[in-house]
């Protein structure tokens, strides 16, 4: 009888518990303002990333302790390499307007650039900063690179939250983007 009672009382604590629900976020291209109006096409290839953001769970680091926190229940929308492609894309079409900007995964068709980026650093201190650091490089129509850049940005982390988190690396990639746009406006 002890045994039935205590099988009993694990499958209705089994039933009762369950995990928490995920939280999904994206990157948005709100609040930027236009570099300029040349009319180019571009190409923005899929964006490397180190192997530790390389997933859809958002990555963050304690500032004093250096500790990884990849976040179960947090997720970007998308592996990460595809949020920051979009991310990016979006901002080229608010930075340049007048521009014709697509994503691709190989083929750049007959656009006259194409840009790609690899993402050296991208680190979420949580309640600190987000650290951004990018090389990238823009090729012409026949394949050869016109502009390279590489540069770091630092941008505040406004509190603790995820959603502190994703703001913070949603401006550092503006930053990127701006930076990128800054070259393709004098080609």
């Amino acid at each position: 009888m002890k045994k039935l009672f205590l099988g009993l009382f694990l499958v209705i604590c089994a039933c009762s518990w369950r995990t928490p629900n995920s939280t999904f976020y994206m990157m948005n291209s709100e609040g930027l303002t236009p570099l300029s109006n040349r009319k180019i096409s571009v190409a923005v290839a899929r964006v490397k990333v180190p192997d530790l953001l390389d997933r859809s769970q958002i990555v963050a680091y304690e500032k004093d302790s250096g500790e990884v926190k990849i976040d179960e229940f947090n997720r970007w929308g998308e592996a990460f390499p595809e949020v920051l492609q979009n991310t990016v894309t979006n901002d080229l079409m608010v930075y340049l307007p007048n521009a014709f900007v697509k994503r691709t995964y190989f083929d750049s068709g007959n656009l006259n650039y194409s840009v790609n980026i690899e993402i050296n650093q991208m680190a979420a201190y949580v309640g600190d900063k987000v650290v951004l650091s990018a090389w990238w490089n823009i090729a012409n129509a026949s394949g050869n690179v016109v502009k390279r850049g590489q540069k770091k940005f630092e941008v505040p982390m406004n509190g603790r939250t995820t959603e502190d988190v994703v703001k913070a690396q949603n401006a550092a990639v503006h930053l990127l983007s701006e930076a990128i746009a800054e070259q393709l406006k004098q080609l």
